[in-house]
């Protein structure tokens, strides 16, 4: 199959760091070009990887040249860019969330679908072994039935931290941080998840959240506790109790491209064993797959459907 050819809408730190490295090595896809505010750094970036450098967005999306955009602007941007991508013609590509509001994202979906394009949403460590490797742990028969989730996904204070203080920008650490770990409670434990309780926190003379947890049911009495925020020390980490194991795993959402990931896996005695994990980029991997979805239009649904029940639950938690 030919790669998908991608242009790169916003070039923050992350982007810049993440994402271009990622689509510029990826054997599945050619990164056609970037655009942003900030021209200087375009024309810097465009430079580094051969591509071009759109003036503005709207050169872009009249690019015959793009077949599928990803979005990296700030979250409160998302459904307004997004929906200009598929209005284009073009598969969107979006950090996550794809949208602050499930309602928002309906309309995303209404439009892929009517046009037959593909939404794929950048939880980037889905895509990563080490995440797979737990998936299989906990759904193989030795495991037995899992009892509880545990997951943390916490920041110190950023030097620089962009939108995450803007409620304008779509900033706060619902939509930042709990994405990953309510993602991870839904691809291990299935969906629906129910809501027994959840607390979403702003502090005084702060505009947006900065942490929040919820306590989540599944069926037959699972229980997913999820727990996320800023300024606090950095935890990143799962941890998953079945009836004859249990296992632990740090740096299961963010790590960088040569991390060797380990889990730690228990016998029903609390007997250790260490599972590593070669090192991987998520990104690309991540890439990879979103390229296989461009390229398989039976899939599309399937992958919209998934990006609609992880927000629905986030909406929960909003409420």
């Amino acid at each position: 199959m030919p790669p998908v050819r991608v242009g790169v809408w916003g070039l923050g730190p992350h982007a810049c760091r993440k994402i271009l490295p990622a689509l510029d090595i990826c054997p599945e896809t050619v990164l056609v070009g970037v655009t942003t505010r900030d021209r200087e750094v375009a024309l810097e970036e465009a430079d580094r990887y051969g591509c071009r450098e759109w003036a503005t967005e709207d050169d872009m999306l009249a690019s015959p040249d793009v077949e599928a955009v990803y979005v990296a602007t700030p979250t409160g941007l998302h459904h307004r860019h997004g929906l200009q991508v598929l209005q284009a013609g073009k598969h969107l590509w979006c950090e996550k969330p794809m949208t602050e509001t499930l309602q928002q994202l309906e309309q995303l979906m209404d439009v892929a679908g009517r046009r037959d394009l593909a939404l794929c949403e950048g939880m980037m460590y889905l895509y990563h072994p080490q995440f797979s490797t737990i998936s299989r742990m906990v759904s193989d028969a030795s495991f037995g039935k899992v009892v509880s989730l545990r997951t943390q996904f916490g920041l110190p204070p950023l030097e620089q931290p962009r939108f995450r203080y803007s409620r304008e920008l779509g900033g706060g650490a619902l939509l930042d941080l709990a994405p990953y770990p309510l993602s991870a409670a839904l691809e291990l434990l299935g969906s629906p998840l129910t809501l027994t309780e959840s607390f979403v926190g702003t502090p005084s003379g702060r505009d947006v959240d900065t942490y929040g947890y919820a306590l989540l049911t599944a069926a037959e009495g699972t229980t997913a506790f999820l727990e996320w925020g800023y300024e606090r020390g950095y935890r990143n980490e799962i941890s998953v109790w079945g009836e004859r194991a249990s296992l632990t795993s740090e740096f299961i959402y963010s790590k960088t491209s040569d991390h060797r990931a380990r889990v730690t896996l228990r016998n029903k005695r609390g007997v250790a064993e260490q599972v590593e994990i070669e090192p991987a980029d998520s990104f690309l991997l991540m890439f990879s797959a979103f390229a296989d979805v461009v390229r398989s239009p039976e899939r599309h649904e399937v992958l919209r459907q998934a990006i609609e029940v992880r927000a629905s639950h986030l909406e929960r938690l909003r409420r």
